[in-house]
């Protein structure tokens, strides 16, 4: 058995190292981003602090050269948490997700003002136009807010603990391109 596992993990060695043999140039047929939308928040009370996240994300490919106008399918994960402060206790709640199917559609990108409608189950939001960055990597970003049409704004969990499912978090959007290792 042990030989087995030693022989299996040496196959499994010169697998990786060969997979990376005979390659000197980065793969230049696709271009990765990443989508977030990402926003902050809190309010107090005399007793209490309360502080709110909430986050959409993903990462996408499009194929070099990249098309300024289309729309990718990708994975998006969402997540809302809440931390509470009452003097030294602290309590966090965090509510998360999976959106297999999400579709970005896009005008404008690699130019001045892209535009982006992201559809992510029944949630659907647009942005846009964005500000490209100055540098490299490109980026584009904007302002968002989220609110209760976000998923998992009544999840039941967040909302058993004092998450307001109402509350309005400003926040940002950005899409930007991920630069190949080299």
């Amino acid at each position: 058995m042990r030989t087995q596992r030693s022989l299996l993990l040496l196959q499994l060695a010169i697998a990786v190292a060969a997979a990376g043999c005979g390659r000197t140039e980065p793969d230049e047929t696709a271009v990765h981003y990443q989508f977030s939308l990402e926003a902050f928040g809190r309010d107090s009370t005399a007793e209490r602090r309360r502080e709110y996240g909430c986050f959409l994300y993903g990462l996408f490919v499009v194929a070099a050269p990249v098309s300024p106008d289309s729309t990718v399918t990708f994975q998006v994960r969402v997540e809302r948490y809440l931390l509470e402060f009452r003097g030294t206790h602290i309590e966090q709640t965090r509510a998360d997700t999976i959106i297999t199917d999400a579709e970005l559609a896009y005008t404008g990108l690699g130019q001045n003002n892209p535009s982006f409608m992201l559809t992510a189950g029944h949630y659907s939001e647009s942005v846009g136009p964005g500000e490209l960055a100055s540098s490299p990597p490109s980026e584009y970003s904007g302002a968002w807010t989220c609110g209760s049409d976000v998923p998992l704004a009544q999840d039941s969990t967040l909302l058993a603990y004092g998450y307001d499912g109402d509350f309005l978090a400003p926040g940002v959007w950005r899409v930007s391109a991920i630069l190949p290792f080299e």
